[in-house]
């Protein structure tokens, strides 16, 4: 009996040491840039002694593609070429700055204007609906299309390949560069279908998905652009840019639920909301009955007041689009201002808080 107990001890001193690497996260620096600093709480002392260095100006006027672009996005003036071609080098060790600072920027401008939109203009929506319209906003697989209506190119050609067509070197400066020397495989007889080496399959999560080295490279080349847009032009600029090219999308937010009660999700956020009447479903009208098109018009009323309303060519199936209509017309609210308008942001200037707080979610 004493040596399980020795070996409980020990799986327990071990789970003790290893609990905070675990459970926690810790932020640690790069390593690849050999990043040195006298404290790792001054994040001021951080210096990374790999070379790098800027883009001249006046190479990065040179490349047509980066002119390109910067037409086409309608980049203020002051947005340098020479940032705008470090937004789209991802390679580390080739002597120029990459994106690594960028893109970090970019991302949390991101993150925090297009949660803020959505916690202000929808409050009662639930955390998981909530969270995939946050990744539909701005997750790797849209900010990937994002990269490719944008127009930019990926360079996929070799050093020998440049080499042997004399390939200007200035050219490949307004294309997203991500690895140290492209490899092309061969294509897959059955389309969607790819090979993955590797340390591709090492990237592959979980729930079977998997996201190339080019989507993450396209998505880290918008978070960099909208990163060097807020050093170059500052908050409002870059407010202003993400509103126009990503939270200017249409999010049918109503195909994000799925409810497998919603009868008894209904009753419970009555309960929750304390309605004085309980929650009834009638039936409001119907025709045909007895053909083989009838039609019925059911209702969710707690007492005089209807939740929702719902069709079906069934009495169950118009029950249950009213309770799901109901359930919708709850979760969708979108507050307005006195004057009818939207609400403001806490990022606009003129903001003032009104009292808009979720209720969470209903615990079924």
């Amino acid at each position: 009996m004493l040596q399980p107990m020795k070996e409980i001890r020990a799986i327990g001193s071990i789970c003790s040491r290893i609990t905070p690497a675990c459970f926690y996260h810790v932020s640690r620096p790069d390593v690849s840039l050999k990043t040195t600093y006298d404290s790792i709480k001054d994040y001021g002392s951080y210096k990374n002694n790999i070379f790098t260095h800027r883009l001249p100006e006046s190479t990065a006027e040179q490349s047509p593609l980066l002119v390109a672009l910067h037409s086409r996005l309608n980049l203020p003036k002051s947005y340098s070429l020479s940032t705008l071609s470090q937004a789209l080098n991802l390679i580390k060790f080739e002597g120029l700055a990459n994106n690594f600072g960028l893109n970090t920027l970019g991302k949390t401008l991101l993150s925090y204007y297009v949660s803020e939109s959505l916690l202000i203009r929808y409050p009662r929506l639930p955390m998981p609906v909530h969270n995939l319209a946050i990744d539909a906003y701005m997750g790797v697989n849209t900010l990937y299309d994002t990269g490719k209506s944008w127009g930019i190119e990926v360079d996929t050609t070799t050093k020998l390949e440049k080499h042997l067509s004399q390939e200007p070197e200035f050219m490949r400066y307004g294309k997203l560069r991500f690895l140290d020397e492209p490899s092309k495989k061969t294509e897959s007889k059955e389309p969607g279908v790819f090979e993955l080496s590797a340390e591709e399959l090492s990237s592959v999560k979980n729930d079977n998905t998997y996201l190339s080295r080019e989507a993450e490279a396209y998505a880290s080349s918008v978070r960099s652009i909208i990163g060097g847009l807020y050093t170059h032009e500052g908050e409002e600029a870059t407010k202003s840019f993400i509103h126009n090219h990503i939270l200017s999308r249409k999010l049918p937010l109503d195909q994000m639920f799925q409810f497998s009660k919603p009868t008894r999700e209904l009753v419970r956020l009555a309960e929750k909301l304390q309605f004085s009447e309980p929650v009834e479903i009638r039936l409001i009208a119907e025709t045909g009955r007895l053909s083989s098109h009838a039609m019925y018009v059911a209702g969710a009323f707690c007492g005089t007041d209807k939740l929702g309303e719902g069709i079906g060519s069934s009495l169950q199936e118009a029950k249950t689009r009213a309770v799901v209509n109901a359930l919708m017309s709850y979760y969708l609210y979108s507050p307005v201002s006195q004057d009818g308008s939207p609400v403001k942001l806490p990022s606009d200037n003129d903001y003032k808080f009104e009292g808009i707080v979720g209720g969470g979610d209903v615990a079924i």
